[in-house]
């Protein structure tokens, strides 16, 4: 493979880069928001760029680029050097979601900063970009690649067991007490317009907060609190979220989660429940129910398993009452188990650099 340089600086983004790193024998750049992240995956980056710019190294044969919620991203001035200079530029698109926005930077076109190539997870994916006027023939539908890491890692935890996974990790939780975890996430992102209450969400909160995920969570504690016996509830904290944004919400859960990988942590629960975070996809990966909490209908489509099926949403507090014991009582999830990606990804790549003339 040619000399490869890779930038993310959004966990999803990284999420999806790491696994390509070492078989690309690639240099990692990344932004400081994303060192905590990284620190705690045990990555070192090769450099931290602080600024909307940086220079492309001239050795540099392959750019692999994450998309972020950073509008300024350094990001779109690589691929314009690598556009200038006749690198091939590759994006990795870690998440349906937010198509239009992902390039876009400041401008009003979908595709004003889009590079040469585009990796995406899935079929449908790729149609939000075909659909923008990306060129079909230049993406690779080659799934995800942190996806190959997430189904080695649940072989490793069968053999243990949840019961052995949750005592090893969460002793504080009682013997014998079911355990749902809540997946936060941030309000916020590259339409922040559709992280705030509209007329069409179906969910209610208490009243009191306009944030989609301060409503969700109250809806979440809430019908919950009813439960007889009640479950042991945890929140997992997004990597961007603070715990001074949830206010006394923090007081309600029995414990918070928020330091180092959290995949384990998930295996070890009875019912994860979310939104529409990529974590929720890791827990159905990993065997464990899961249940989308959504305050509209329309956001199924924003994460493929909830709009294949296999992660069922609940979307008013009638439903999440229902919903809500029946999953905490199911033993096992859906056995969801796709094709690795990472060899899919390399081959694809490996197309790339091969080729004579130049994107």
């Amino acid at each position: 493979m040619p000399k490869v340089l890779v930038f993310a600086e959004d966990p999803g983004a990284a999420n999806y880069a790491l696994p390509l790193l070492a078989p690309l024998g690639a240099a990692l750049w990344t932004a400081p928001a994303l060192l905590p992240y990284l620190d705690a995956r045990g990555v070192q980056p090769a450099q931290v760029i602080a600024g909307a710019s940086a220079e492309l190294p001239a050795d540099t044969e392959l750019l692999l680029i994450g998309t972020s919620e950073n509008l300024q991203t350094a990001a779109h001035d690589l691929v314009r050097q690598a556009k200038a200079r006749g690198i091939p530029s590759v994006g990795m698109i870690d998440f349906p979601a937010n198509a239009a926005a992902r390039f876009r930077g400041e401008s009003s076109e979908p595709l004003a900063h889009a590079p040469d190539w585009l990796l995406v997870t899935d079929d449908g994916t790729a149609r939000h970009y075909e659909e923008l006027g990306f060129p079909a023939e230049k993406i690779g539908r080659v799934g995800h690649p942190h996806f190959d890491t997430v189904l080695a890692l649940r072989e490793k935890l069968e053999l243990e067991g949840v019961a052995a996974v949750r005592r090893r990790l969460l002793p504080e939780v009682p013997e014998g007490q079911k355990l749902v975890v809540f997946l936060s996430e941030i309000s916020g992102g590259l339409d922040p317009q559709q992280y705030r209450w509209s007329p069409d969400y179906s969910l209610d909160g208490r009243g009191g907060r306009d944030d989609r995920t301060g409503i969700v969570v109250e809806a979440f504690l809430d019908v919950s609190a009813t439960l007889d016996p009640r479950p042991y509830r945890l929140l997992r904290l997004h990597p961007k979220n603070t715990r001074e944004e949830f206010g006394p919400l923090l007081d309600e859960f029995d414990g918070i989660s928020q330091a180092g990988t959290p995949l384990e942590m998930v295996f070890a629960c009875d019912l994860v429940c979310g939104m529409t975070t990529m974590l929720l996809y890791e827990a159905a990966l990993l065997g464990r129910p899961t249940l989308a909490i959504l305050p509209r209908a329309a956001e199924g489509a924003w994460l493929p398993t909830i709009a294949s099926g296999i992660t069922p949403a609940a979307i008013t507090r009638p439903a999440l009452s229902r919903m809500l014991p029946a999953l905490l009582n199911t033993a096992q999830g859906n056995d969801l188990r796709p094709e690795a990606s990472l060899p899919r990804a390399l081959d694809f790549l490996q197309s790339i650099s091969s080729l004579g003339d130049r994107p």
